[in-house]
């Protein structure tokens, strides 16, 4: 509606980039209110209408037919908001009429097909017991089961909610220029002709920021088609390598090691030349828990804390709190020096590790040697 310029939103929401379920509802009430003023007998619909408005929200059931033609849906209230609207809504679920199942599916919605695939599998079961009562008429059985599977055949074949047939039906149907809402897999879309094409209003998240993509082309059934931009023309190739952006997972995990990585470079920045005995407990149990992060998997890696507790030498807690990048103090510059700080500490600290354990491996070699001498096991 708001690309057929039949309604418009306030000021104060296009500033804002948002608008309320509560602002939507006060808009699209108003235009009922004065479209159907005065109209015969539009009193009822436009009352009901407005007590099913704030529903909308979590979605509508929506039961089509397939051998009704594009607007061919089971009669809902929810679908009088379309009519007072004047919005036209279609979908693409279509049987040809020479299909042989054309026959079995005939009128039925969806879910009254759904229910004689039911009672097709309940009739198949009965004629496959041997115990069968008598006074069952084989033949009905016989033709409830034929027809359960071949019902469900076409409901399996036609899974994606769009078929060829559909398709040809609603370049028909559509005219240039329309603007309708498109119903497949279980979604509302917008759809408009454009130069005998039809094309999809993209909505998917991905492509918020892309400008130059805002309508998908609707020629085959598969989804392999193109993007175009708001003249319906194709657009430059982006200037980016898909292959390497990192996926969602990895993007987490990244963070969350930049975020362990920044924090110890923090501590380590503020800690004197001479760590003490707790300060040398949070560098161990952070570096140990940078260890054990790079061995998570995604999942564990995504529900990772900015909190990580650890015991020092005297059993009380000590806590470091992770920054997130983002929010992290100074520029890019000032945290890669702090982490080239942190790396040059960490090296120095790794040398006086070694150095101590060598003190300490020649230290018991020595006690070993004495208490050899004198006599005594120590193990």
């Amino acid at each position: 509606m708001l690309l057929k310029k039949s309604i418009a939103l306030p000021s104060k929401c296009i500033e804002a980039g948002v608008v309320t379920i509560g602002e939507l509802t006060n808009i699209l009430a108003e235009k009922i209110l004065t479209s159907n003023h005065g109209a015969n007998g539009s009193d009822h619909h436009i009352n009901e209408t407005m007590k099913i408005f704030p529903t909308l929200q979590f979605g509508m059931d929506l039961n089509p037919k397939f051998t009704s033609g594009p607007t061919g849906v089971e009669y809902t209230l929810e679908l009088n908001a379309f009519d007072l609207l004047q919005v036209n809504l279609v979908h693409g679920w279509l049987l040809e009429p020479d299909a042989q199942e054309y026959e079995w599916v005939g009128n039925n919605t969806y879910n009254q097909l759904v229910n004689l695939v039911i009672e097709g599998n309940d009739a198949r079961a009965k004629l496959q017991q041997k115990s069968t009562d008598d006074n069952c008429n084989y033949d009905e059985l016989s033709n409830q089961a034929t027809r359960g599977t071949i019902i469900h055949n076409f409901l399996e074949r036609s899974g994606h909610q769009l078929t060829q047939h559909g398709l040809f039906i609603l370049y028909e149907f559509v005219k240039e220029g329309d603007m309708v809402v498109f119903f497949r897999n279980n979604h509302f879309n917008t759809l408009t002709k454009h130069k005998d094409s039809l094309y999809l209003l993209v909505t998917d998240f991905g492509y918020a920021d892309v400008n130059s993509v805002v309508w998908e082309k609707l020629d085959v059934i598969d989804g392999d088609t193109e993007y175009v931009n708001a003249e319906f023309k194709v657009p430059p190739p982006i200037k980016h390598h898909l292959a390497g952006v990192a996926t969602g997972e990895q993007l987490v995990a990244n963070n969350a090691q930049s975020d362990v990585d920044y924090q110890l470079a923090l501590q380590l920045s503020r800690e004197p030349s001479q760590p003490s005995n707790t300060e040398n407990s949070v560098y161990n149990s952070l570096s140990e828990h940078q260890d054990q992060h790079k061995e998570r998997s995604d999942v564990a890696i995504a529900s990772a804390s900015q909190s990580y507790s650890t015991e020092n030498l005297h059993g009380s807690p000590t806590i470091a709190v992770g920054i997130p990048m983002a929010m992290g103090e100074g520029s890019q510059e000032a945290r890669d020096m702090m982490l080239a700080m942190q790396l040059q500490r960490q090296e120095e600290r790794e040398g006086a590790r070694l150095r101590q354990q060598q003190n300490r491996r020649t230290a018991q070699s020595q006690t070993k040697t004495a208490s050899k001498d004198s006599g005594c096991v120590i193990s």
